[in-house]
């Protein structure tokens, strides 16, 4: 056995309805073997995995059909869920008008748009505690 077999898998669950943020994430992570990667179009899709579905980090986008990011986020914190207490980084292209702290235990981090790969992945990494 080599040392991959060893290596633990994360589950990351993308929320975000635009499909070039979509690639950018992929291609950023598209060098992470380790990160098992799920992606969701809208906020309705984002509640129906992450309730049917136990993952290690969580992205969301703040503005999605159906239900926004924070809804999702809120929901999940207040329930039962298996992800109430998974770390969630949100991204949003309105960064200097962000209406929702981290210190409000909701989120733990806030990215802004565009994303830039150094910022992101470093942010992963410090969440997910790699390397």
């Amino acid at each position: 056995m080599n040392a991959a077999t060893y290596q633990q898998k994360y589950r990351v669950l993308l929320a975000e309805d635009d499909e070039v943020n979509q690639q950018i994430v992929m291609a950023f992570l598209s060098a992470a073997p380790h990160i098992e990667l799920t992606i969701v179009g809208d906020g309705r899709s984002a509640l129906e995995a992450a309730l049917g579905t136990k993952y290690d980090l969580m992205l969301f986008d703040h503005n999605m059909p159906h239900i926004t990011g924070d809804r999702v986020i809120r929901y999940l914190r207040s329930g039962n869920s298996s992800n109430a207490a998974t770390p969630v980084i949100r991204f949003t292209a309105d960064a200097d008008r962000v209406d929702i702290r981290t210190q409000d235990g909701l989120i733990d981090a806030i990215l802004p748009k565009p994303l830039k790969a150094e910022t992101f992945l470093s942010t992963i990494e410090s969440i997910l505690q790699l390397g």
